[in-house]
């Protein structure tokens, strides 16, 4: 029977029913972090405030995305080498003092380094917590189970946007202090409540056939859903990259940047756990077609925006897109993968986003500049509705692979 179409016993199929205990731990040691979670959003203001010119700001993001390249497929062979565990702790503490030393240093050398060892650390925790969730969730309850982490995550975005457009105005060294707080904790969550009996049993799932590099390599379904997710992010970038530059034209402001982006928090918390149990009856790759198309469609439509309220209207657009895929992509990861490679095959499909945090904002601050925001946001058209023919253009591959091997 295919995935798209099994379900839950009626038990549970409410939003927030017969998920486990391990999960419930990554949900709230999530929230946690995401909350604390304020210094990417609004590292462009940061760095302009610093006075440093537009370019240089691609540059210091451009390392910080070079890094993250890095950073998933790291995290993705020690979560299968060594355990989920382990990876969640080390990626969230070292996260944390990269963050420190961002927010401490000003030259332009010593920025790019920061930036390029914080986009090392950042991403390495989020193969492991997505692996994780693939060892203990049940495969017919796996897209609610991503679907409600991520609303977790946006739970916290909802209440870091506000706050975060506040405490810059006190001062940007709170936004580092906070989010290396979250980091901590989240750590020390992760540390006190999975113990080692349950990492022990995580661990047991990745025995086996030695699975490489190669062989995640020869899967070619795989390497065209996460060039797909690459397009897609690239445009999903923008949220913090040209977006935050609109604003700032339009004369709003940090504080008015910070509420207008936490109408997708608040949206996603009104509407995410009821859409994760729905979306889930559809089948994946063309729910994803769609939802990437309407991203692209919300972000183009930025650029007809000159009021707050107008702003707010084109992220609620391309916000019903983010709600549309969330859960999607990690549940596709779990099927494709092999039992041993789950930690790699999450890494593979996150390599797609910590690639865009290299293409997001290199093209979008040059097409910004160079350009003309009318360019840039025509782009975001182009790539959104490119990713969405791709999604439909491997739909049937990734099908017959869901319904051979489950």
């Amino acid at each position: 029977m295919s995935t798209e179409t099994t379900h839950a016993s009626p038990a549970r199929t409410g939003p927030f029913a017969g998920l486990p205990r391990p999960f419930w731990i990554l949900f709230y040691g999530s929230l946690v972090n995401r909350i604390g979670g304020v210094v990417a959003g609004f590292l462009v203001l940061y760095l302009t405030a610093m006075g440093i010119p537009l370019d240089q700001v691609g540059l210091v993001l451009a390392a910080k995305g070079v890094g993250a390249l890095l950073s998933q497929p790291l995290g993705g062979v020690l979560t299968d080498r060594v355990g989920r565990r382990f990876t969640l702790m080390l990626g969230l503490l070292s996260s944390a003092g990269c963050l420190m030393l961002l927010g401490a240093v000003h030259s332009l050398p010593l920025l790019i380094g920061a930036a390029f060892l914080h986009g090392v650390a950042a991403d390495i925790f989020r193969p492991a917590a997505a692996a994780l969730i693939a060892d203990v969730v049940e495969r017919p309850l796996l897209t609610k189970a991503y679907g409600l982490q991520f609303w977790a995550i946006n739970l916290g975005f909802s209440v870091a946007s506000v706050m975060a457009g506040h405490l810059a105005d006190s001062g940007y060294w709170l936004l580092f202090a906070l989010n290396a707080t979250g980091c901590t904790a989240f750590a020390v969550i992760v540390g006190l409540g999975i113990p080692k009996s349950a990492e022990r049993m995580v661990k047991s799932t990745v025995d086996g056939p030695v699975f490489g590099l190669r062989a995640l390599l020869r899967d070619r379904l795989l390497l065209g859903l996460v060039l797909l997710v690459l397009v897609h992010a690239t445009v999903y970038t923008q949220a913090e990259v040209i977006i935050p530059l609109a604003v700032k034209d339009s004369g709003l402001g940090a504080a008015g940047y910070g509420s207008i982006v936490a109408v997708n928090g608040v949206l996603i918390v009104i509407l995410q756990p009821l859409a994760s149990t729905w979306v889930a009856r559809f089948d994946r790759m063309r729910v994803l077609a769609i939802a990437w198309a309407v991203v692209g469609v919300g972000m183009a439509l930025t650029g007809l925006a000159e009021t707050a309220l107008e702003y707010v209207l084109t992220v609620v657009v391309w916000t019903l897109g983010e709600i549309a895929m969330a859960g999607l992509l990690g549940a596709l990861a779990a099927d494709l993968a092999p039992p041993a490679a789950r930690g790699r095959y999450q890494a593979a499909i996150g390599f797609g986003f910590s690639a865009a945090a290299l293409t997001g904002p290199l093209l979008g601050t040059w097409v910004y500049q160079h350009g003309g925001p009318g360019a840039a946001w025509t782009g975001c058209l182009v790539l959104g509705l490119l990713g969405a023919v791709g999604a439909l253009a491997i739909g049937p591959a990734v099908r017959r692979r869901i319904y051979t091997e489950h």
